[in-house]
Formats: C-alpha cells, sequence, structure tokens
C-alpha cells in the first residue's frame, strides 16, 4: 500500500538491510571507522538503557558503511550495543559514498518537548510540562539525566497527573526566577502525599509574594528572586530550600531551616 505513495519516478535503493547487531559484530565495525567524532558517553549511556530497558526501535536511522568498508554513521549506537552486551536490530546501509560523511545528521534534531508533543498527539504541552517532568524525576539532588525521548514520553505516560496539575497553576506566570522547573518538580512530586488544596494555596502564596515578609513563604520567595544562576548546586540549594518552606507552611512553622529534609520527602511512586 506505501508503494502506491511513491511517483513512477520512484527508484529502490539495494543497499540496506536489517541486520541483528551482536556485540562482536559491533566491535568489528567500529575498527573499520578511520576517523570519527569524540565519544559522548552520556549519549552512549542513553543509548545502553534504551536498550536494556526495552526502549530500542529498529528506524530507518542506523548504521552506514562505504563502499571501501569505511564506518560513516553509527559510532554511538554500536558502542552501546558493546556495553549493553545485547543484540538489537538495525538498520544498516552499505557502499555508501564516502562523500556523504559530510551531510549527515545535517536535519533539525527534535527536542524532548517535540516529542513529547508527537507522541501525545497535543500541541498544547509547552516546556513547562517538559522542564517540569525532568526536574520531578531528578528529585533533591538535582541530577541531570541525559533522558532519550523514548524515556521521557514513557514517564510523562506515568506521572502527567502531578505534571499538568502543577504546570496549570504556574501557567502564564512571567517571572521565571519563582516560576522555576526546580519549584515546580518538588511540589509535583507533593502530589502524592499532600493535600491538593494546600499545594495551590502553597503556589499562589508564593507566586504573588514580593519577598518582603518574614514568614517561610515570604523569605523562600525573597531567596528565588536573588539567585543568579541555575547551575545544579543552585537548583540544589532551590530543592532544599524549597522543601522546608512548604513543610514550614504546611506544619505552620516559622522555623524552616531547623526541618531536616536530608531524606526524600516527597518520593513518587514507582511504576
Amino acid at each position: 500500500m506505501s508503494i502506491q505513495l511513491l511517483p513512477a519516478t520512484a527508484r529502490r535503493r539495494m543497499n540496506s538491510y536489517v541486520v541483528d547487531v551482536t556485540p562482536e559484530l559491533a566491535r568489528k565495525w567500529l575498527d573499520l571507522a578511520r576517523f570519527n567524532r569524540d565519544i559522548n558517553d552520556a549519549v552512549v549511556s542513553q543509548y545502553v538503557r534504551q536498550i536494556k530497558e526495552g526502549l530500542w526501535r529498529c528506524t530507518h536511522q542506523g548504521i552506514a558503511l562505504t563502499r571501501a568498508r569505511v564506518l560513516i554513521d553509527g559510532q554511538h549506537r554500536l558502542l552501546a550495543v558493546i556495553e549493553a552486551g545485547r543484540t538489537v536490530p538495525m538498520t544498516v546501509f552499505v557502499d555508501e559514498p564516502e562523500e556523504n560523511f559530510e551531510f549527515i545528521d545535517c536535519g533539525r534534531t527534535r527536542s524532548h518537548l517535540d516529542m513529547m508533543r508527537l507522541s501525545q498527539r497535543n500541541n498544547a504541552l509547552s516546556s513547562l510540562h517538559s522542564m517540569t517532568l525532568k526536574a520531578f524525576l531528578a528529585g533533591r539532588f538535582c541530577n541531570t539525566t541525559n533522558w532519550s525521548n523514548a524515556e521521557l514520553n514513557r514517564e510523562y505516560d506515568h506521572y502527567s497527573l502531578p505534571i499538568n496539575f502543577i504546570v496549570d497553576l504556574f501557567q502564564g506566570w512571567k517571572d521565571k526566577k519563582v516560576n522555576d522547573p526546580t519549584v515546580r518538580g518538588f511540589l509535583a512530586r507533593a502530589y502524592y502525599s499532600v493535600s491538593h488544596d494546600r499545594i495551590i494555596e502553597f503556589v499562589n502564596r508564593l507566586l504573588h509574594d514580593k519577598g518582603n515578609g518574614s514568614d517561610p513563604v515570604s523569605d523562600y520567595a525573597r531567596r528565588l528572586r536573588v539567585y543568579d544562576d541555575r547551575r545544579q548546586n543552585t537548583r540544589y540549594e532551590i530543592y532544599k530550600r524549597g522543601t522546608q518552606a512548604f513543610l514550614a507552611f504546611l506544619q505552620d512553622r516559622n522555623d524552616p531551616g531547623s526541618i531536616d529534609v536530608s531524606y526524600d520527602v516527597f518520593p513518587i511512586p514507582q511504576t
């Protein structure tokens, strides 16, 4: 049926194959790479997770070898196969013109948000959703994970309720120092253990507070506005002090600094 979509001038290419790539075969092909990009360990780790978690799919993107048996595309995929120690199917192109090397990977990369919208068939999703989801998953250590699109789509399927709930509360708020992904992240985690009305009350207080008061919410609002960067150490501070301020608010206390947050106060349910 798909062939009927092609014009009469379409020409079949005979140099592509679907191959079950074993770690041994991956090593053999990597030896054919005369020169390639520096290895991005985070990308390899991402591919390894996809393979081990059953998220790897055989697509039209795969491995390319030239007529001279030189590997010109697929280095990171092959390294992932070796590290994962698994056999996966890939599309393999052989006899590619060597000059095609400079035209590979020149298209526009699909962002996490692009893929979430495509997967959910929902163009109303925004960067607030994708960034909140990543902060939600990072937790109190605020470790940045190089998520694959497939992994983030799976996680959004699992946790769309708290993500959408929190994003709706912050939607349209222009002050980005207060409307911060880390803030939204720990509040989304609280969705499972704290009254939603109390979360709404805290967010409304936080968004409209000018930081001039002496209570924990006002103090936190002031701190958010003076942080100059959003590097990991700062994100960790935002998460820690935000959790303390939120707990002080919930418990009607005025000493947030004394509240122990050395453990995962708002764990998320594992699916």
